[in-house]
């Protein structure tokens, strides 16, 4: 190996895992929200090479948006690749992202006030002056709207990201894809298992706190989910990346699952013969 490419390579298969979006999505849809940066992995910087603060836009490049359609569309999740290059080094890293909408709850935790019950009892007995057709004219009006309501379902858009100084592009798709089954896996294994007020609690999901929706009494139930999900994390961030031309690296993603190879060629190798002839025509939008 070269002295140049010694003092480049890095010895980390990946450099970072991010989740990017809207702490506190807007609850009217058709909204764009600047994104923000919601959870990383690791949390402290590399010595070598710190999280870009700008990597965000790179992610949501058109801001966060909110939606309330149920297309098709909006249920497909879309992935795209960036580069990250240092102006003094010439260095580049590899961003690979992939973009979702994610339902949110825009349910409000309400405080009950006996006061204020006493002092809604007194001015119901003072308005005697209402018709019971207005009053059943406003009921209806009312049972219409919160149907209409419960029919609308919120979504923001979610991205989440990886950054490796290596190119393998699709694996790290492939990776980035599992993790997002992993994660709604435990989300509707860990809201199906709660009952009674549990249950009512809309912001104590996975998704939540891995947002920074969640509330800060988190129950047993979700804490084991995410951390489950966070030692699938820190287990991809600790693969070492394999010796150009000399070995190869073998990842379980799921227990079931044929493992992911990694490998790099030798540096001396003609880069082009390497090269993935079908990324270019994604980027192009052909289907393939």
């Amino acid at each position: 190996m070269c002295e140049q490419t010694k003092r480049y390579f890095s010895p980390r298969l990946v450099d970072y895992v991010i989740i990017v979006g809207c702490r506190h999505p807007n609850k009217y849809n058709h909204v764009t929200q600047t994104p923000e940066l919601l959870r990383r992995y690791p949390l402290e910087d590399h010595k070598d090479f710190a999280l870009p603060p700008d990597v965000i836009f790179f992610c949501q490049p058109e801001g966060c948006i909110n939606t309330g359609h149920q297309r098709t569309a909006f249920r497909q999740i879309t992935s795209f690749v960036f580069t990250l290059t240092e102006k003094d080094s010439n260095r580049q890293r590899f961003g690979i992202c992939v973009n979702f909408y994610r339902h949110f709850s825009r349910r409000t935790c309400s405080v009950h006030n006996p006061n204020q019950q006493k002092s809604d009892a007194t001015t119901e007995e003072g308005q005697s002056s209402v018709s019971n057709d207005q009053k059943e004219e406003t009921d209806d009006s009312d049972q219409t709207e919160r149907k209409r309501k419960r029919r609308l379902r919120n979504n923001t858009l979610t991205s989440i990201c990886l950054i490796s100084h290596h190119p393998f592009f699709t694996r790290f798709r492939e990776c980035l894809v599992t993790l997002k089954a992993i994660i709604d896996a435990c989300n509707e294994r860990s809201c199906a298992k709660r009952t009674g007020a549990s249950k009512g609690t809309s912001r104590e999901t996975v998704w939540g706190v891995l947002t920074g929706q969640a509330c800060e009494c988190t129950s047993n139930l979700v804490g084991h989910e995410v951390r489950e999900i966070e030692t699938w994390i820190l287990r991809l961030l600790s693969a070492p990346v394999s010796i150009p031309g000399k070995t190869k690296i073998l990842i379980e993603t799921l227990p079931n699952e044929p493992p992911m190879l990694f490998a790099l060629p030798d540096h001396t190798r003609f880069s082009l013969v390497d090269f993935p002839l079908h990324l270019p025509l994604e980027l192009l939008g052909v289907d393939l």
